[in-house]
């Protein structure tokens, strides 16, 4: 089924989460997972098949398997690690926009543990280059540090409080099914 300007109205949230989730064709550090929250299966599988038939760097397109909460559903979109992504992808979102009343997209990259420091940004090429680690060796090298410095502060027994450290441990993405 073909979709028409605007079919997607009023059905996509316009904060797109990146690296939340773990990626099924690879491995994190080689492939970035960009999802959508979309209300109502059919529309969510509309997506889905508009994202992964049209855009040949996607590397996979999926709905989840069931509901998240109130009818809404989510759309995982995975891409190669790599420095075209920002383009490529708001590419597609300017396609996209076509099939949807949103206007002003944001977006929010998971890369710490404790979700109140991730920030929701505007997206746009140049936040995606800022945020995203678009090689998988920076990605290693970000989780890398993050590591180093968790096992730094315990070795020096740096006294703390109870949860202080969530801060420092690298974030553990979410299975799904």
């Amino acid at each position: 089924m073909a979709l028409d300007p605007n079919d997607l109205d009023g059905r996509i949230e316009s904060l797109i989460h990146f690296d939340e989730y773990k990626p099924k064709m690879g491995s994190d550090d080689a492939i970035i997972v960009a999802t959508f929250k979309v209300m109502g299966k059919d529309a969510a599988k509309d997506l889905e098949n508009f994202i992964e038939k049209g855009y040949n760097w996607v590397v996979d397109a999926d709905t989840s398997a069931g509901e998240i909460s109130n009818g809404n559903y989510l759309v995982f979109v995975e891409a190669e690690r790599r420095t075209s992504f920002p383009r490529n992808f708001m590419s597609m979102i300017s396609d996209v926009n076509n099939l949807t009343d949103i206007k002003d997209w944001s977006m929010i990259y998971y890369e710490k543990s404790d979700t109140r420091k991730n920030i929701v940004k505007p997206l746009s090429i140049e936040e995606l280059e800022n945020s995203i680690p678009l090689s998988p060796k920076k990605y290693r090298d970000g989780r890398t540090a993050i590591d180093a410095i968790e096992s730094i502060l315990n070795t020096a027994r740096i006294p703390r409080k109870p949860g202080d450290i969530n801060e420092f441990r690298s974030f553990t993405r979410t299975v799904r099914d």
